[in-house]
C-alpha cells in the first residue's frame, strides 16, 4: 500500500505532451487509438465466438438453459408490455391468477430497452445474442478507456480492457446466459469519470464530469442494482482513501482537511444522485418490495458460503480453459470443491499468473503514480469475495470474514455470490498489471528493434497481452444450443378449438424454480398465461399457501376418497372448478415425473375423472407428443355451490356402514371449508349449511366463521347435528372455518395416543 507520509493526489496520468502538441493533433489523430483499441477487441470477440455469430438465430451463446430461458421471457414480456401499455414490473402472465411483480427479478432494463429494436428487426434469440457479444468489445474498450487514462500507455491500456471484459468472470457469465451480469461494460466509465471529476476544479469540468458520471451511474443502474452497488462501494473506498490521505498530510492541522473532504463528498453525492434521481420511481418501488411478505427470506446466508472464493482455487487457471483448465484433468487430483465430487471454480473467481505478475512488478518498481488506490481497493474486493467464511480447498468453512459485517448493511444482505467481487478485484490488479506493463516497456525506447525489423516495445506488449488472452480464453465456443418451439405450443393455438378460459395448467406443479424456466420459454411462443412461475426472488408458493386455489388436488394429485364427509365431485364440477379458475388447458410433462409411477397413476385419475369421454375410460389428449400431452377444458359452468375441504383436516376414517368421519387437525388452529359459488351469479344468495359433528368425550363449542367474520357457535355434544341456515354465499370463493375452543384441551381414545377434539361426519349445502 503506498505510503502514508506522501499521501495520494488526485490521481496522475500520463499526458499526450505539451498543450502546444495536442492541439496540433488533428481529429483523426485523436480518435485513431480508441478505433484501434475497438477494432482489437472486437477482433478478439470474433476470433472466441464466430461459431455464434454463424448462427445468431440457432441459439444464444451460453450452455445454461434455466437463465437463457428466464431472459429470454424477460425480453418477451417487456415487448408485450410495452405495445400493450402495461406496466413491464408486473405480470398477470406468472402464477395465474395471482400474477407477480418484477421489481426484484433480474429484469435488466437496459437491455430491455436497447434489444427492443433489436427484436424487432431480428427476434429475440438474435437480438439477445447480440446483446450479449457486444459487451466484450465495449467492456474492453471502456477498460481500455480507464486504463489509458491512468497510464497513459496503449499497451497498458490494452491489458486493462483485456482483464476486465477479456477474463476469468466474464466468460463464465456467458456461458451462463445471464445477461445482466454480462453486460459489465459501464463501470470502468463510471470510475473514469469519477476520477475526472475529483480532478475537476473548473465550473465546466465539475458539470461536464459530474453529468457524465451521472449518465453511466444510471446505466448501470438500468443493468443490474449488483453492479450498481459495486460503484457505491468504490466511491466510498475511493472517499475514504482520499480522506485519509488528507488526514495524514494536514496531521497537525486536521481543519484543513474540511474543505476537500467537502468537496470531495459534494462531487460524489452529486453524480450519484443524479444518476439515482431518472431511475428513482423504480429504486422506491424496489425498496418497497423488499418488505413484501410474499417472499420467501431475502437473506441468502447458505447461498452466501457456497457461493464464495476458494483460497486454494483462487491461484488455478480457469476452469474453461481448454489446455490447462479442468478438461486436462491435472488439477482435478489436486482440488477438491465439494463432497464427492472433481471440479475447478466454474464463477470465475481466479486471479490469474500473468496480471498478478505485472502487478508484483509494478508494487517493485513504480513510485508515485497512485497505485496505493488500487492495492487498497483490490485487497478489499478480494477479502470480502471471501464469503462469510474462509474456505480453503473444500465446502467446509473456517475463519470468519468480514463479509458478515458487510452484510448488515442495508441490500447487501440480499446479494448472492459473494465470489462475484472478484470481478472488482479483477479490475484493480489489472490496473496495477498495467503500470507494471507500462513502466517495463519504457526499458526501452520507442526505436530499439528487434533484428531491425520489430520494435522492441510492441513484441513484448504484444507477447504480453498474448499470454493474458491465452490464460483465461475459453477456446473457440461450440455452436448454440439450438431453441425452436416445441409443437404443442403450436397445437395450443388451435382457433377450431373452444375453451374454457386462457391459462395453462401445467403438471406436474412445481416449486416454482428452475424447473419452471422451460415453461417461461415455452410461453414466448404460445403467449398464454400460465399457473407457474421462476422469478430470481422466490415467492412464498402461492400454489401451496393458503387459501389454496380451487384446483388444489392438482398441486398435490389428491385423488378423491370415497365416501367422505363432503359430496364427490361429478365431472361437471371437475370442469366447472377448471373453468371458474380460467384455466383453457391441462399441459402434463410426463418426462418430469422422473419415472414416479405412484404419482403418475395419481395423474391420471385426476384425468379420467376429469376428461374421459365415457366414464371408466382414460382420458385421451387432444395433443400428445414426446414432450406434452395437452388436455383442452370445455367451458363448463357451475350449476350448484361445490364443497371443497380446505386445510386442518385429518384423513378420513371409516365408522362402519359406508361412512367415514375426520377430526379436527390437532396440529391446527381450525378446519376450513371452502363453497366455491359461480362467479357470474347476479349478488350474494343464502343457502343452509347441515353438519354432522361429533365430540365423544365432553361438550365441547366450536365458533363457526364465515370468510373471517363470527357467524355462529355452537355447543357439540356426542352427535349433534346441526343447521346454519340464510347462509350468504358471494359468487366466487367463501371460506368456511370451524374453530374448536382451545381451552378445552384435547383427548385420546383407549389405545390411541391421538388428540382429538371435535370430528365431522358429513356437510351438506342446499339452497
Amino acid at each position: 500500500m503506498a505510503d502514508l507520509k506522501n499521501p495520494p493526489p488526485p490521481i496522475q496520468i500520463n499526458t499526450l505532451g505539451p498543450s502546444t502538441e495536442r492541439a496540433a493533433l488533428t481529429r483523426w489523430q485523436r480518435l485513431r487509438p480508441h478505433l484501434l483499441a475497438l477494432a482489437f477487441y472486437s477482433l478478439l470477440t470474433l476470433l472466441v465466438v464466430w461459431p455464434v455469430v454463424l448462427q445468431l438465430g440457432v441459439g444464444t451463446p451460453g450452455h445454461f438453459p434455466t437463465d437463457r430461458n428466464q431472459n429470454l421471457w424477460n425480453m418477451w414480456w417487456f415487448r408485450r408490455a410495452v405495445f400493450g401499455l402495461h406496466n413491464p414490473y408486473h405480470t398477470d402472465f406468472l402464477f395465474f391468477p395471482y400474477g407477480a411483480d418484477l421489481y426484484l427479478h433480474t429484469f435488466s432494463l437496459y437491455n430491455q430497452l436497447v434489444g427492443l429494436p433489436l427484436q424487432l428487426l431480428f427476434g429475440p434469440v438474435p437480438a439477445y445474442s447480440l446483446l450479449e457479444l457486444l459487451t466484450f468489445p465495449l467492456g474492453g474498450y471502456a477498460g481500455w478507456l480507464l486504463g489509458h487514462y491512468l497510464t497513459g500507455n496503449q499497451w497498458g491500456a490494452l491489458l486493462v480492457g483485456l482483464v476486465w471484459s477479456f477474463g476469468p468472470y466474464h466468460w463464465v457469465e456467458l456461458r451462463q446466459d445471464q445477461i445482466n451480469l454480462v453486460s459489465l461494460q459501464w463501470l470502468p466509465i463510471v470510475i473514469l469519470f469519477i476520477l475526472k471529476l475529483d480532478k475537476a476544479t473548473t465550473r465546466p469540468a465539475l458539470i461536464r464530469y459530474t453529468l457524465l458520471a451521472a449518465l453511466f451511474y444510471f446505466l448501470t443502474l438500468l443493468v443490474d442494482y449488483y453492479y450498481a452497488i459495486y460503484l457505491l462501494m468504490f466511491a466510498a473506498l475511493y472517499w475514504l482513501w482520499r480522506v485519509s490521505g488528507w488526514l495524514w498530510q494536514y496531521r497537525r492541522d486536521w481543519r484543513q482537511v474540511v474543505r476537500p473532504a467537502g468537496g470531495l463528498t459534494a462531487k460524489l453525492a452529486a453524480a450519484f444522485g443524479l444518476g439515482m434521481l431518472p431511475y428513482s420511481p423504480l429504486l422506491l418501488a424496489t425498496i418497497r418490495e423488499t418488505g413484501n411478505p410474499r417472499y420467501e427470506a431475502l437473506q441468502n446466508a447458505d447461498g452466501d458460503q457456497l457461493h464464495s472464493t476458494d483460497l486454494a482455487q483462487l491461484f488455478l487457471p480457469p476452469s474453461h480453459q481448454p489446455w490447462w483448465g479442468e478438461p486436462a484433468g491435472f488439477w482435478q487430483n489436486l482440488v477438491h470443491p465439494t463432497e464427492g465430487a472433481t471440479a475447478l471454480n466454474n464463477w470465475g473467481a481466479v486471479l490469474g499468473y500473468v496480471a498478478v505478475a505485472l502487478s508484483i512488478y509494478a508494487l517493485w518498481k513504480v513510485r508515485g503514480r497512485g497505485l496505493g488506490l488500487w492495492v487498497f481497493t483490490g485487497f478489499f474486493w478480494l477479502i470480502i469475495s471471501f464469503g462469510p467464511s474462509l474456505r480453503i480447498n473444500g465446502p467446509k468453512p473456517g475463519w470468519p470474514m468480514p463479509y458478515r459485517l458487510l452484510t448488515k448493511l442495508p441490500f447487501i444482505g440480499i446479494g448472492r455470490f459473494p465470489e462475484r467481487f472478484m470481478l472488482m478485484a479483477q479490475l484493480s490488479i489489472g490496473l496495477l498489471a498495467a503500470f507494471g506493463l507500462a513502466h517495463l516497456l519504457d526499458r526501452w525506447s520507442p526505436g530499439v528493434r528487434l533484428a531491425r525489423r520489430v520494435p522492441v516495445r510492441s513484441l513484448v506488449g504484444s507477447l504480453v497481452l498474448a499470454l493474458f488472452f491465452l490464460e483465461s480464453w475459453p477456446g473457440v465456443l461450440p455452436p448454440p444450443d439450438p431453441i425452436t418451439p416445441p409443437a404443442f405450443t403450436t397445437a395450443l393455438l388451435n382457433p377450431a378449438q373452444t375453451v374454457a378460459g386462457p391459462a395453462i395448467l401445467e403438471l406436474p406443479v412445481t416449486k416454482h424454480s428452475n424447473p419452471d424456466s422451460p415453461r417461461m420459454l415455452y410461453q414466448t411462443y404460445h403467449s398464454l398465461p400460465i399457473t407457474g412461475g421462476y422469478i430470481s426472488r422466490k415467492l412464498l408458493d402461492p400454489d401451496r399457501t393458503p387459501p389454496y386455489p380451487d384446483w388444489y388436488d392438482w398441486v398435490e394429485l389428491l385423488t378423491p376418497v370415497t365416501p367422505d364427509v363432503v359430496p364427490a365431485l361429478s365431472q361437471s364440477d371437475r370442469r366447472g372448478i377448471l373453468t371458474q379458475s380460467g384455466l383453457g388447458f391441462v399441459v402434463v410433462y410426463p418426462g418430469e415425473f422422473q419415472g414416479d409411477t405412484a404419482r403418475l397413476q395419481r395423474l391420471q385419475t385426476l384425468l379420467d375423472l376429469t376428461f374421459a369421454a365415457v366414464s371408466g375410460q382414460a382420458a385421451k389428449p387432444a395433443y400428445q407428443d414426446d414432450l406434452a400431452q395437452v388436455y383442452a377444458v370445455p367451458p363448463t359452468p357451475l350449476t350448484h355451490p361445490i364443497l371443497l375441504l380446505g386445510q386442518g383436516w385429518d384423513a378420513p376414517e371409516g365408522i362402519g356402514g359406508g361412512r367415514v368421519q375426520r377430526w379436527v387437525s390437532a396440529a391446527a388452529e381450525q378446519a376450513d371449508l371452502k363453497i366455491i359459488v359461480n362467479r357470474n351469479s347476479p349478488a350474494t344468495q343464502s343457502f343452509t349449511l347441515q353438519m354432522q359433528l361429533v365430540s365423544p368425550d365432553k361438550p365441547r363449542h366450536l365458533q363457526i366463521r364465515l370468510n373471517g367474520q363470527l357467524n355462529q357457535s355452537v355447543t357439540v355434544s356426542g352427535v349433534t347435528s346441526f343447521k346454519l341456515a340464510n347462509l350468504p354465499l358471494s359468487p366466487g370463493d367463501n371460506i368456511i372455518s370451524l374453530r374448536p375452543d382451545p381451552s378445552e384441551g384435547f383427548f385420546s381414545p383407549p389405545n390411541d395416543n391421538r388428540r382429538l377434539r371435535i370430528g365431522i361426519l358429513s356437510i351438506t349445502l342446499t339452497q
